[in-house]
């Protein structure tokens, strides 16, 4: 018998691997962000420990706020591909444009901690952020839709329940650009609300994943 080679399809797992070393990537890059503050060597310690407050606890805040939401895209990332049986062509580049941002993230946070009070940054940095979130919600949509590429007896609510866990966050930072134009602050502080929302959603959702 002879096998017919399907040039439009890539063996999932090759998808995954190559995500999970970007991701990989993406959070050592984020850690190297943080910049190391140098001070005289004969500076009084009382001295030492004012500055490092003002200037290293904001920098690793930012990267807890970067590492904890990346770390959320990476496991509803995961949590996408247990339902994806096969990737083909398109799911492939709609991929490679989510890696793209990840991979941008970076960068961002390197930028959001040097100047996190400048508006412009904080734009550039939720919008990195929503960005990433969105093509997220794509790669779910374009692989779930008529059952593209997802098992034919995957439940509606199920389908529903990630699209929702996957457009919450990307919303909530988009939703911070605006906040920013009245407060640049309040527009970081808004971020904390991801935690929370992904929480609630699960709840109202979990008697029903539980009959699944």
């Amino acid at each position: 018998m002879v096998h017919r080679l399907n040039l439009n399809q890539i063996k999932v797992e090759y998808v995954i691997s190559f995500s999970d070393a970007l991701f990989a990537f993406s959070i050592t890059f984020m850690a190297l962000s943080i910049q190391i503050p140098t001070f005289s060597s004969n500076i009084a310690e009382s001295e030492l420990t004012r500055r490092l407050g003002q200037l290293l606890i904001p920098n690793i805040i930012h990267y807890i706020v970067s590492f904890m939401v990346v770390g959320m895209y990476w496991v509803n990332y995961h949590r996408i591909f247990e339902h994806i049986r096969r990737a083909d062509i398109t799911l492939v580049w709609i991929n490679l444009l989510f890696l793209l941002f990840i991979a941008l993230v970076g960068y961002f946070t390197g930028l959001l901690s040097t100047y996190d009070t400048h508006r412009i940054v904080v734009i550039s940095f939720s919008g990195i952020m929503a960005a990433t979130g969105f093509v997220l919600c794509l790669i779910w949509g374009y692989a779930s839709h008529n059952r593209r590429l997802v098992d034919q007896g995957s439940p509606d609510h199920l389908i529903k329940y990630i699209l929702m866990r996957t457009f919450v966050t990307p919303l909530i930072f988009l939703t911070s650009i605006g906040i920013s134009f009245i407060n640049v602050q309040a527009a970081q502080y808004f971020w904390l609300l991801i935690l929370p929302a992904n929480l609630i959603i699960y709840m109202k959702h979990i008697p029903h994943l539980r009959r699944l």
